[in-house]
Formats: structure tokens, sequence, C-alpha cells
């Protein structure tokens, strides 16, 4: 297995991947040693005052292909309500609707349209409309306006069911890109997992409940995905467009990052951009640092970002500050199978606190869906996901006839970050 570079993560969740020739940790323990006369021995004083830094050596080089292109993903989630309810389940009873009959018959006619990275891009007006239908299915519609029809009989059980459903619909169906019949499966990436709400299920008295949640990813990784999810009910089928009590799905699709190449020279002004006149944006304060794992904080207290308060989070100065480093390693004991698995090095803050190898089993690089948005944790406000801290050396050298430059990295590990 190839190791991935190790990462930069920015303020505003972006990353820099690097290529690194060495990398060095280096653990410095205040530990106060005094001898003791006579008895010819010593005694050490210590008070867990540490310091912890990492050296990085590695290369730029010119990319021959574009990299740290992402596809753009959306979310359905069978299990989220639109209203203030607990479940999706809930929402439809307070409408009147207590068996999954009632609320099938309420999905019949109601759609979803978007597009595609690949239909945006041939730019020919085609779109897809995944439309439900209690009865009367027709065939599937491929064309410029092509329409996937999805079975959602009164004979289901539970909502899961339905994401069921909607899975098995895309799975089978196919759509015009580019004015080629083409397979939904060979545009989008379709994953199914548990709901946001773990309530749902026991609402339905059915128990816990895995799938109701449906995830569409472009595959083809482009920022030209990144369109809108419309929901509506089709005025001929559902007699009209009003779908106000539907189950939460995304606005539209989002995240889609268009690939970038880059020249070494490209990407040592990058680094220096965002080295030499960053801003901390007024810091990034954790108090579940300080409690360890002796006190769980609610998320409210948990995390403070003073950017937000102050309202210059989305400065470009701010966005651009280096907050967290995340270095690969493969680990076989942390895994759940008899196969390597990919972890990144972080290191325990606050009383209790423990990630020795076989308690270090965050995914590399993790994401959070908030509200549909596919969103990287900042390492300051979360552990676990990356080590935090600040870049305070960049060394960039070049001497003619070289065909890369060579960096010099130095990164030191803090958990609560103040300034200017």
């Amino acid at each position: 297995m190839i190791m991935p570079m190790i990462q930069l993560i920015r303020r505003d969740g972006k990353i820099i991947e690097l290529e690194a020739t060495s990398v060095a940790f280096d653990v410095l323990r205040g530990v106060q040693v005094w001898p003791i006369p006579i008895a010819g021995v010593r005694a050490a004083f210590d008070m867990n005052d540490n310091r912890f830094s990492i050296g990085i050596k590695g290369i730029l080089t010119d990319d021959n292909v574009a990299s740290s292109a992402v596809g753009a993903t959306a979310v359905l989630d069978l299990s989220r309500a639109t209203g203030l309810y607990d479940s999706w389940f809930k929402q439809q009873q307070a409408q009147g609707r207590n068996t999954m009959n009632a609320i099938t018959d309420a999905l019949h006619g109601k759609e979803f349209v978007f597009k595609s990275s690949g239909q945006v891009t041939a730019d020919l007006g085609e779109n897809i409309t995944l439309r439900f239908y209690q009865t009367g299915v027709p065939s599937a519609t491929v064309a410029t306006k092509s329409i996937i029809p999805v079975y959602v009989p009164a004979s289901l059980a539970n909502t899961e069911e339905i994401a069921d459903a909607i899975v098995t619909a895309l799975n089978g169906a196919s759509v015009k890109v580019n004015a080629a019949t083409t397979a939904i499966t060979d545009i989008f990436t379709i994953s199914q997992s548990a709901g946001d709400k773990v309530n749902s299920g026991s609402h339905q008295g059915v128990g816990t409940l895995t799938g109701e949640r449906v995830t569409l990813t472009n595959i083809i990784k482009s920022a030209d995905g990144n369109t809108p999810l419309t929901k509506q009910g089709d005025l001929v089928v559902s007699g009209n467009a009003d779908w106000s009590h539907s189950f939460f799905s995304s606005a539209s699709f989002v995240n889609g990052v268009s690939g970038v190449r880059m020249t070494r020279g490209d990407k040592v002004q990058d680094l220096l951009n965002m080295t030499v006149n960053a801003s901390a944006g007024g810091g990034l304060i954790n108090p579940q640092s300080f409690t360890g794992d002796l006190i769980e904080m609610p998320d409210s207290l948990a995390s403070f970002d003073v950017g937000k308060l102050l309202r210059i989070d989305q400065a470009e100065s701010v966005k651009k500050y280096i907050v967290g480093l995340r270095i690969p390693y493969e680990s076989l004991i942390s895994s759940n199978v008899d196969m390597r698995e990919l972890r990144q090095f972080v290191i325990p803050t606050g009383p209790g606190t423990d990630f020795s190898a076989v308690k270090n089993t965050g995914a590399f690089d993790p994401v959070d869906n908030i509200s549909g948005e596919i969103v990287r944790p900042n390492p300051y406000l979360r552990q676990g996901v990356a080590i935090s801290g600040v870049v305070q050396k960049f060394t960039a050298t070049y001497e003619a006839g070289d065909s890369v430059w060579n960096y010099d990295l130095e990164f030191a590990a803090a958990e609560q970050l103040l300034g200017i």
C-alpha cells in the first residue's frame, strides 16, 4: 500500500498535501531531577510539563495530474424531519399519517430533480428526476430529462425500506450524460447508512434502523457537481407541487472541488501565503482539552471559535491559517479485520485521555455531515482527527540544476490558540 502524503489543515477545512521525505517527532518533558547526597540516588519531580514538536522535510514537485479533487455530495435522510420533530416518522404522525400506507400514499408523485457533474459540463440541458410511485409505476425514461421511478408500495414496513427502494431504483437506472446512455452507478457512488435521528426506528416500533440515509457522491471530481437538489411534487402525478413535509434532503450537492495542477513554484507561493501573513482570527478555545476524559462537557461548551463571534472567520487571512497536521500510518492492532487500516498520528491531551495504538480507531481524514454539508472537523475543536498546532518555521530552498524545491517545516503542537 502506498502511504498518502502528509496534510496541513487550514482553518476553513481545506488541506495542503505535501510529499515528506522525513518526519521527526520531538517530545521534551520538563522533569526536574535532583541528586540526593550520600544516598547516591536521584529524585525526580514530574508535573506533566511537556512540549511536542514535529519536524518535516520534503520536496515540492510539479504535478503530473490534477490533485485534491473531490466529488460533490448530497444526502437524503429518511430519519430526519424538516420540522421540529425528533424523526420524520413523528412529523408524518403529526400530519395524521400513522401508517406506512398513508406515508407512501403521500409520497406518490413527489420527486427530486438534480444534475450530475458530467451533465453540467455537457451543458445540453440534461437532468435527472427521482420520482416516487405507490401504484401505477411507469417505465423509466432515459432522455435529456431522465426520470427514475421509485416504487414505494403500501406494504413497506418502515422508513428504511423507503430508503432501500431509493437505492434499488438508482442502482438499476440509466440516464443521458452528454447524449450517451449511462448507468447511474457510473456517475454516482451510492451508499446507505444509519440516519441522524437514532430514535426513528423506536418511534416506528421496529428497533434500531441502520439504512435510512442515502448518500450520492459524484464520481467525477469537480466543482461542476455543486448543483441544486430540488424537491417538489409533480403536478400531474401528485396533483400539486407542494412537498412541505418531506424527509430531510440536502438543498444542493456540495463540496465538489475541481482538481488543480500546480508547479513546484505554485506550491511554494501558496505555502508562503499561508505562513507569512495569516491571522489566527482571535483564536480557538477548547475547554474539553483541559478536562480530558474526566469530565464530558456539552457540545455548547466543548469548543469556542472566537473568529465566528467576531464575524471574521470568513476573512481570507483567517481561512488560510494552518491549524493542524495529519500524518498517516498503517495499523493492524486497531483494525477490526485482519488487514492494515490507515490511521493518523494523534496526541492525548487533558487528564485521563489515552490514545494508545489500540484505541486510535478514528478513520483517516474524517469528515462530518452537517445538514448535508460535508466538512472536515477542526483539530483544535475535536481531538483524534489530527494534531492541532501552529507552524513555527517554514523554509524552502532551491539550487540551480535542481528539478524540485526542498522544504523544511517545524510544527509545534498546541490545544489552545489565541492571536490576532
